[in-house]
């Protein structure tokens, strides 16, 4: 019965599914919020999982590879029949409307024209947005359309003029009562990091679609900017069009990605496995039906987060055959008659340790160093020997300034000094090399009767003979310090440059006297403490 009541209680105790229940649900936890740290917002566990699944990443052109941020390159007036300002004023008024880039900047390229009246949208009645083709808007009783070659047809206009759009540029037309009366071009610029983004996932063996909505011209104009890391374009689509195409390369290639910000893009976004959205910019029904959100305008998270989704997959697949195993083998041994009780503890428990510290590692980045290694790394005295470096050169620094204010302080009298101009003393040796010397003033008064030229030789490099050119300016008293060159600045410490002396200059002998620190009418801390005595801070 002992025997038997043992064996009971390992099976008993191998029966708790702890470590299996947690495997999933921790590591999908981190995931999330690696995610999240990364600037993207999934809206699940399952959608997690799906990134990892991924072969084929569908990306919208205007707002997604392309920035969004267009630039009116012309705006033409066709006929007699409306003035360029009225025009200005209809379109900026029905624009104004729309959260479309193209509106955005059609309503600043207006207001940079000065148009008089200014734009005013509530005077727009009946306006409408139709997808994939324009607007429409009345005003004054007339009926305005605003869009591509589609929303001609719309309008009952199908006379299509002749327009040179061989640099790329995306082409509107402005449509008044069925009648053509305006054009115009717009271009817009690759995001930057888009052609990196597309290229990382090729090298994950993912395949790179554009689907937009834009002219035959725009999407190889942005192919080209690329550099042609696409494998497919398809221009020219409604937003049905970009659903069936969705559709096609999920029947034809596997798990899709979609990447959009229009609302144009709101059916292809909830038809892909996985929908991302561009949370900077993009509108509210492409964020309310993606399954992600980019919080950035960087292209360059969509990969992460494939990458992210992998990595999860793994990392589930190893916590979950890390559980079953260690059961497997508790139940094993129990079967083989040899039911050991604290294995099955241990194996119930361990697991379950092991299955949280493993899902864990999802918070850190892939490549980045561990936390732990960090720590060791620190201990090791990594780090200590290197704030050691440090401080010698510092000390090393410190050495050479006090030996610069040494040669300072015991300089000989010059020839000038009989000219009634004994400020300054011959160095006996040449300064440091790239060191500069400053002149300080003794008082205001002497500050002011300066003339330009001695204004312009305040600060100037020494020279190569050790003699200091134009120092005692109008027999006026100086102080004379040698500061290091910027690099040495940046590498002293604070506690070596409060222990700098500085050659001060006496008011009544007009000789540099050496410092003392710490003593009554001497230098203190770098800087000159008593009345009769000037100077000039080394960090300053």
């Amino acid at each position: 019965m002992k025997r038997w009541f043992r064996l009971a209680l390992v099976l008993l105790v191998s029966a708790c599914p702890c470590a299996l229940v947690l495997s999933t649900p921790v590591a999908t936890f981190c995931a999330l919020l690696r995610a999240a740290q990364m600037g993207v917002l999934v809206k699940g566990g399952d959608i997690l999982e799906s990134l990892g699944e991924i072969r084929v990443a569908a990306f919208d052109k205007t707002g997604t590879i392309t920035k969004g941020e267009f630039r009116v390159d012309g705006f033409h007036v066709v006929g007699a029949k409306v003035e360029l300002g009225q025009l200005l004023y209809w379109v900026s008024s029905i624009e104004s409307k729309s959260s479309h880039p193209m509106a955005a900047a059609l309503v600043e390229y207006a207001r940079s024209r000065s148009i008089q009246p200014q734009p005013k949208p509530e005077n727009v009645t009946e306006f409408h947005i139709y997808p994939g083709e324009g607007v429409y808007g009345e005003m004054s009783g007339r009926h305005i359309y605003i869009g591509n070659t589609r929303i001609m047809a719309r309008s009952s206009n199908h006379s299509v003029p002749e327009m040179d759009d061989q640099s790329g540029a995306s082409v509107g037309y402005v449509i008044c009562d069925g009648d053509l009366v305006g054009t115009f071009s717009l271009s817009d610029e690759c995001r930057t990091g888009a052609a990196e983004a597309i290229r990382e996932l090729r090298s994950m063996g993912i395949k790179s679609v554009m689907l937009t909505g834009d002219s035959r011209a725009s999407a190889t104009r942005a192919q080209e900017q690329l550099g042609g890391v696409l494998e497919e374009l398809h221009a020219d689509l409604l937003p049905e069009d970009k659903v069936r195409l969705v559709g096609e390369l999920k029947s034809r290639s596997g798990p899709t990605l979609m990447v959009g910000d229009g609302m144009n893009d709101a059916p292809a976004l909830a038809a892909a496995d996985v929908g991302v959205a561009m949370g900077l910019h993009g509108s509210a029904a492409a964020m309310e039906t993606s399954h992600a959100t980019l919080m950035s305008g960087d292209v360059l998270r969509v990969p992460a987060a494939v990458a992210l989704g992998r990595r999860a997959r793994r990392t589930i697949a190893a916590n979950v055959a890390a559980s079953v195993a260690a059961k497997a083998a508790v139940v094993a041994l129990a079967l083989a008659w040899r039911p050991v009780l604290w294995a099955a503890v241990l194996a119930d428990v361990g697991t379950c340790l092991l299955v949280v510290l493993h899902s864990m590692t999802l918070l850190v980045a892939e490549g980045e160093e561990q936390p732990w290694r960090r720590r060791r790394r620190r201990r090791s005295g990594g780090e200590e020997a290197e704030a050691c470096r440090a401080t010698a050169r510092s000390l090393a620094l410190r050495s050479s300034l006090l030996a610069g204010a040494s040669s300072a302080a015991s300089a000989g009298p010059r020839d000038e000094e009989s000219k009634g101009c004994g400020c300054c003393r011959k160095q006996s040796k040449s300064p440091p090399e790239h060191s500069v010397v400053i002149d300080v003033p003794a008082s205001p008064a002497a500050a002011k009767s300066r003339s330009p030229e001695q204004e312009e030789a305040t600060i100037r490099p020494a020279t190569e003979k050790g003699k200091v050119a134009g120092c005692c300016g109008g027999g006026k008293p100086r102080c004379v310090s040698m500061v290091p060159p910027p690099t040495a600045i940046r590498d002293l410490d604070l506690a070596a440059a409060k222990n700098v002396n500085t050659a001060c200059c006496n008011k009544t002998t007009n000789e540099c006297g050496s410092p003392h620190q710490g003593k009554k009418g001497g230098c203190r801390d770098a800087t000159c403490c008593s009345s009769g005595r000037d100077g000039i801070s080394v960090l300053e």
